[in-house]
């Protein structure tokens, strides 16, 4: 038999390669409102042995930041791989396609590769901030091939007169559970195809709604109030939020709770909100231990890399604090959890490096194998999935708007207020500066508030009790805030340059951290 020509031996390889890599899944699951607290980020008393397992075979990011602690806004950055200021995405209402920037959304990308998309629950905050007023539904159908799914009981289970339930209700009746089923039939459906599964879930979001099975994990004897439950000793007024979402609520509304800057929320209740917080995490970890499991009953999961995370923080009494909206630690930190077959050394790893969640687009796309596109404003995490130490960025950058502060003059209805603040490996510091919402420009020159909290020492495994003393007006601290002033000021685009200066000394690490199957 003739020897076959090694240019036809190369097509053919490659085409195999092609072939191989094009037919990686992306399984990607969003939790709404979850806080890092869960057994694997060093909190045993929390019953989550599902996102627990996911965490040991794969690799925990222990400091990921959103961009903004509220929902839209952060799925928004998320999802394009942009900032705020770049999307000008700040509210729950406006849609990015009509209002910030029209551009491909991560789904969208893999769309435009050949995949099959599908969404499911919330993905793109739901409504007029994900297009319901440009198409007939919200959740951004540019970026799917297949039906979108809601769970079809959502508003069963949706009321505002308490702030949680636990309804003695058969499980599967919960929209997070279909959720969960309809997910698993998606990819027994597009199990032949390349994929691209994202699945929503909306719980711990308020109201904390679950079966009533799950209290039993949490007794309430043994659960406490918040560590710290006293606001932070000289904080500006501006970073307060009176957390008017929890206020919503008909039984907490009726508590006629002070706004004023304080410990308001009752201790028993306060309990019984962190009880049924807790009880919800747990229900959730149940419905994505279904979805990991139907992802290895159908013999995918060698196949597939799932990357999970929460769209902010939450804030349970902490520093006097409820839900998210403000630019603390605990509402601007989420867990980021990736587990990838396409880089073995990054099973059971935990990663002590700032990310972003913005950094979450370029990296999928990066382990799918296909050229990072242009205009991203994160950075793919496949070098620390293959090495924990690698070289990277030093700070990580929030933000938060909010109206001027009382008694400040106002020029014209554009006139407000945005708070930016950035972590680093020992410090919080965080201005509040004017910002006018029709220019979308800032001005660092018109401060009403700076904040400086000392993270050293911070393991991640508390909430609250690092930030209860505002350091910024100490006169042994002006150094620290001097030299962090200027890394804020200088922005992301100063640590995207510094990390391309890092990766070229360490023999263009950049360039080697395309993944190939």
């Amino acid at each position: 038999m003739a020897s076959l020509p090694l240019s036809f031996l190369c097509c053919v390889l490659a085409m195999t390669a092609s072939r191989c890599l094009a037919k990686h899944n992306i399984l990607m699951i969003a939790i709404d409102d979850l806080r890092p607290e869960i057994a694997a980020y060093g909190f045993p008393r929390m019953v989550t042995p599902n996102m627990d397992k996911l965490a040991a075979n794969g690799t925990l990011f222990r400091f990921s930041y959103v961009q903004q602690a509220v929902c839209s806004p952060s799925r928004t950055s998320l999802l394009t791989g942009r900032r705020p200021d770049t999307t000008h995405i700040y509210d729950l209402w406006h849609y990015f396609r009509t209002y910030g920037c029209n551009v491909t959304t991560l789904p969208q990308f893999f769309k435009q590769q050949g995949y099959r998309t599908a969404g499911h629950g919330k993905i793109f905050h739901p409504g007029h901030a994900s297009g319901a007023g440009v198409f007939k539904e919200g959740d951004d159908p540019p970026s799917w091939t297949e039906p979108y799914y809601h769970s079809p009981n959502s508003k069963n289970f949706s009321q505002k007169d308490e702030a949680w339930l636990a309804p003695d209700k058969p499980e599967e009746e919960f929209p997070d559970s279909q959720i969960a089923a309809a997910g698993i039939a998606t990819m027994k459906k597009l199990a032949a195809d390349p994929f691209f599964i994202a699945v929503g879930f909306h719980k711990p979001h308020l109201p904390f709604v679950f079966p009533k099975s799950y209290l039993d994990h949490y007794p309430a004897e043994n659960i406490s109030i918040a560590i710290d439950p006293y606001p932070s000793n000289n904080m500006p007024p501006i970073a307060w939020s009176d957390w008017g979402e929890l206020r919503a609520y008909g039984n907490v509304a009726a508590m006629h709770l002070p706004t004023n800057i304080s410990k308001d929320m009752p201790d028993e209740y306060a309990k019984e909100l962190r009880r049924a917080y807790y009880s919800a995490i747990t229900y959730t970890d149940a419905q994505i231990g279904k979805v990991l499991d139907g992802l290895d009953a159908l013999g995918l999961a060698g196949n597939t890399t799932v990357l999970l995370w929460g769209d902010h923080g939450w804030q349970l009494g902490e520093l006097g604090e409820w839900c998210k909206h403000t630019n603390f630690e605990i509402a601007a930190r989420a867990p980021l959890i990736v587990r990838t077959p396409l880089v073995p050394q990054s099973h059971g790893v935990v990663v002590e490096a700032l990310v972003e969640h913005v950094d979450i687009y370029p990296t999928l796309v990066d382990l799918a194998g296909f050229e990072v596109p242009t205009g991203l404003e994160g950075f793919s995490l496949v070098p620390l999935l293959k090495n924990s130490t690698a070289a990277w960025k030093t700070a990580a950058f929030s933000q938060y708007p909010r109206g001027l502060p009382k008694g400040t003059k106002r020029d014209d209805h554009g006139d407000h207020a945005m708070g930016y603040t950035v972590r680093t490996a020992e410090w919080r510091y965080t201005e509040w500066v004017y910002f006018h919402n029709k220019t979308m420009q800032h001005d660092w020159d018109r401060v009403y508030g700076v904040e400086l909290y000392d993270h050293r020492g911070d393991r991640g495994t508390s909430f609250g009790a690092w930030e209860n003393q505002n350091l910024a007006s100490f006169d042994e601290f002006t150094p620290v805030v001097k030299q962090l002033k200027a890394v804020l000021h200088a922005g992301p685009k100063a640590q995207q340059r510094r990390l391309e200066a890092a990766r070229a000394d360490q023999n263009g690490m950049l360039a080697g951290s395309q993944v190939r199957v």
